[in-house]
């Protein structure tokens, strides 16, 4: 594994834990997923930034945004 790849692998993390303490839940597979297929720089800074903003109820709707059925 790169040292970009454990970058982004921490910061995905990172972000889940913020999602989870602010949820006061675990997240969904459809949540994670969310996260997990997000990998530029960019993209996590902006998702860092919105989700920490967030209430649960916009939060769980952000997740849930790219699931279709």
């Amino acid at each position: 594994m790169t040292n970009n790849e454990k970058m982004v692998n921490a910061w995905q993390q990172k972000i889940l834990d913020v999602c989870e303490r602010i949820l006061q839940r675990q997240l969904t597979d459809v949540e994670m997923s969310f996260v997990h297929t997000r990998e530029g720089f960019m993209a996590l800074e902006m998702i860092e930034d919105s989700v920490s903003q967030m209430n649960a109820v916009e939060l769980t709707a952000y997740l849930n945004s790219d699931h279709h059925g």
